[in-house]
């Protein structure tokens, strides 16, 4: 277990077999990258080292509409939309310049238990790279 800082149970997420490239991160906190931003840090708790920038993918693509296949529900314990919450990973370009969200692998995390885990849709015409339109 890390030296993390403390912070209320009610705010950390818990990825019971960790995340794609990070199995050793359980558990994790949203942070503010700054007051009104898009985007947020998920932080882990175990791996202060391990970091994503993430977004609510509705801001930029309000169609969105992910649907969770029955493994993924039960598991997860997800019986209607407004038990989860959901968020997606951000990548930026090489030019630092162009924003993505990957709507493929969005981070489904049940409201109420704070259980949670990055799933893979179905619908495989989501793209892992979709661009972001940024107001300049």
């Amino acid at each position: 277990m890390s030296d993390a800082p403390a912070v209320p149970a009610e705010q950390v997420l818990h990825f019971p077999d960790g995340i794609p490239g990070f199995p050793r991160s359980r558990r994790f906190v949203l942070a503010d990258i700054a007051e009104d931003s898009a985007f947020q840090i998920l932080q882990s708790l175990d791996e202060p080292e391990v970091s994503l920038v993430v977004s609510v993918p509705w801001l930029f693509f309000p169609d969105y509409a992910p649907v969770l296949d029955e493994t993924d529900q039960r598991d997860l314990g997800i019986s209607s939309p407004d038990d989860a919450i959901v968020f997606c990973a951000v990548a930026v370009d090489e030019t630092g310049e162009q924003v993505y969200l990957n709507l493929l692998g969005p981070f489904v995390v049940n409201a109420a238990t704070r259980q949670g885990r990055q799933v893979v849709l179905s619908d495989s015409s989501l793209p892992v790279r979709a661009p972001v339109a940024l107001a300049s």
